[in-house]
């Protein structure tokens, strides 16, 4: 049912209602309320569930609720038979009426979608009568009176608002009293758990916040605002409602209840999203990230191909026991390579994380090599690792950069200005910095755009357009356009001053985006310096055309590729994005560190190979140009062969857009929506 209704949502698009696919809320929620989570949580004592609360605040058609009744019974049933407890179909009778009336509260704008979410909870024990379910839906819009509902994000400075819809509640109808006055009210308890999927749509591009509602839509952004302005929200609204849902979330969470969420793979990354990481960064402890690196389906969500992740984080408790408080020192980061298809391979695969051990990364300090494979019968469904939160939370969490272990670990311990190499135990000293401690970043394609107009002949500001295939090519590219200074400001923009923007220009160029698997280089270097629309002038605090040379020869070898790619801001699959702020805290090589030596050696290396076209990004193991640039680095820093870690590389799905391992295994799309009955 819920299949069918997210296909016929004519609202969809403009609600961000994007809902999770039951396989997706299944390995979730077997996460989230693990066993292992929850030690002091006795799971087969009905007054201790009692007052257990568990809460999505945009819950669709109930996905993600139905899912957390499954792993709630789940519980159940091993505390019950740990303890010589009989199960029998009154005792799991029973236990589905407690969770439907007591443990579950579910909100959403659509009526409809809150009806079919009270049908197929109860569809789970049809013979069962239920007195009362906590399940709402919230008003939106702008009444006549002129009052604003934001729907669930009414909840910023509440715990109870105004319904348009109430399903069951004792003694009180859902009648309307008024244009904005209803008789009941939706209640949001202190929860133990909040899961979520929240709505996508964010105020850039498109602009479709709100856009259900075009002729409101304005007044409700500004109302937003405000009340995230005035109620200090850790939020960002050109991230999307998702970072405004989760800080709700956040005020409602007990201490040490737990945020379950599916958020797009951004959110790990994306300079948008950094206020919900802070907000997580300080709030909260991420126990474990889940990513798919399956090229069939990088989402976790129905009716989107966007790149998803699922996110567990545990509040902190000041006032909690030691026990409780030394839960947490690390973040389980599990990469898929298979995204599960049905609820039982979901099951399946919870069971195997959560009686697994994730591989720990490791230090400069201490060594290691494992790899924690996450193997379901004969399958390989992904690779699991650990990263001390206390170093996580200092940067943009790039533990589900790759699928592949062994990158991870290369480029983790790369920031730090080492080379791992697997099976050693030794490492290989690289000087590495930030790239904004030895140079600067040029203007973006906005600014671009407030200053200059494209000139149809050759002038005294040289550019780099576009970012096409078939042009860029090798690591030394023309210019292909000329810019202009504007006469008059373009409509409805500021004017930019050319003399504050043309002295940002450089040569070597960073792109601001790409698509892995076709694309060439990530960098290019002009002869002369330039400005851009789709690439960051770079342009080094010091004034060394050998240093330019060997910049860009690091950046189209494969540790300056690896490392761009780790720190990409995920779209869609091997579709990215380079933000200027993840740039400029991109671990680079320090050119301007070089001996006199190395610099020469170096960039006569690029002399070589500057000319020389480049493969994909996709074939650089088989690239004659990236094994020259890489050699060459070998050689002037004393540095092993790059060759096997290019070729892991170069398998990434990220990069190849092809699954690892072996061909994914084929299930009818009808049964997945009947697995969890």
């Amino acid at each position: 049912m819920g299949r069918i209704y997210h296909l016929l949502l004519l609202e969809a698009k403009y609600l961000g209602t994007y809902y999770t696919s039951v396989p997706a809320a299944t390995l979730l929620l077997k996460l989230s309320l693990s066993i292992n989570r929850w030690p002091d949580m006795n799971w087969s004592d009905t007054e201790t569930l009692e007052k257990f609360r568990i809460a999505d605040l945009s819950c669709g058609t109930g996905t993600l609720l139905m899912a957390a009744s499954q792993a709630l019974t789940d519980n159940f049933i091993k505390f019950q038979i740990s303890n010589n407890e009989q199960v029998d179909d009154e005792s799991l009778r029973d236990l589905h009426k407690l969770i439907i009336e007591e443990m579950l509260y579910g909100y959403d704008v659509l009526p409809s979608a809150v009806h079919l979410t009270a049908s197929t909870l109860a569809l789970l024990a049809p013979e069962t009568c239920f007195q009362k379910m906590h399940l709402y839906s919230l008003p939106m819009g702008r009444m006549q009176s002129g009052q604003i509902y934001l729907g669930s994000i009414d909840y910023i400075s509440s715990d109870t608002i105004r319904t348009q819809l109430d399903l069951m509640s004792p003694g009180i109808g859902a009648e309307q009293v008024g244009a904005e006055d209803y008789q009941s009210v939706a209640p949001l308890p202190a929860l133990d758990l909040c899961v979520m999927n929240p709505p996508f749509v964010r105020s850039v591009g498109g602009n479709l916040l709100f856009g259900s509602l075009p002729d409101q839509r304005g007044q409700m952004q500004a109302e937003l605002q405000r009340r995230v302005r005035e109620n200090d929200l850790s939020a960002s609204s050109t991230a999307g409602l998702g970072s405004v849902f989760t800080a709700i979330g956040d005020r409602h969470i007990k201490p040490g209840g737990r945020i379950a969420l599916v958020l797009p793979a951004a959110v790990l990354t994306g300079v948008a999203w950094k206020k919900t990481r802070d907000l997580i960064n300080h709030g909260y402890d991420l126990e474990a990230v889940v990513a798919s690196h399956d090229p069939e389906r990088w989402n976790f969500s129905e009716n989107t191909d966007l790149s998803e992740v699922l996110l567990i984080a545990r509040k902190k408790d000041r006032q909690t026991t030691k026990k409780s408080a030394a839960l947490v020192h690390s973040t389980q980061f599990i990469n898929l390579w298979r995204n599960p298809l049905t609820s039982a391979h979901s099951l399946a695969l919870g069971e195997e994380i959560t009686r697994g051990a994730p591989a720990p990364i490791g230090s400069v300090d201490n060594l290691r090599h494992a790899i924690s494979e996450i193997v379901v019968g004969s399958e390989k469904y992904g690779e699991t690792l650990e990263l001390p939160w206390s170093e996580v939370r200092t940067g943009p969490w790039i533990g589900c950069a790759f699928a592949q272990t062994n990158l991870l670990r290369t480029a983790w311990m790369l920031k730090s200005g080492q080379l791992y190499n697997p099976g050693q135990n030794r490492l290989f000293k690289i000087p590495i910095k930030p790239l904004k401690s030895i140079a600067s970043l040029g203007p973006d394609r906005r600014d671009i755009a407030d200053g200059f107009v494209i000139s149809t002949k050759k002038t005294r500001y040289p550019a780099l357009i576009g970012h096409s295939a078939g042009h860029i090519r090798t690591m030394e590219i023309a210019p292909n356009k000329w810019l202009a200074p504007r006469t008059t400001a373009a409509a409805g923009r500021p004017a930019r001053d050319v003399g504050l923007l043309w002295p940002r220009a450089g040569t070597v160029m960073i792109a601001e985006r790409s698509r892995l698997n076709t694309q060439r280089a990530l960098a290019v270097r002009m002869p002369e310096k330039g400005l851009s629309n789709v690439w960051w002038p770079v342009r080094l605090h010091k004034d060394d055309e050998r240093a330019e040379k060997v910049l860009a020869l690091w950046l189209n070898s494969t540790l300056g590729i690896m490392t761009m790619v780790a720190h990409r801001v995920p779209t869609e699959g091997a579709w990215v994005q380079f933000k200027k702020p993840t740039i400029e805290e991109l671990p680079i090589l320090d050119v301007l560190s070089l001996s006199d030596s190395q610099l020469k050696r170096l960039a006569g290396a690029y002399d070589t190979l500057a000319n020389e076209e480049l493969n994909t990004i996709q074939n650089m193991a088989d690239d004659p140009t990236r094994s020259g640039a890489d050699d060459a680095f070998s050689k002037v820093l004393g540095l092993p062969s790059l060759e096997p870690l290019r070729s892991e590389l170069a398998v990434e799905p990220v990069i190849c857009n092809r699954p690892l391992g072996r061909d994914l295994p084929t299930v009818p799309v009808d049964q997945l929506q009947f697995e969890l009955m």
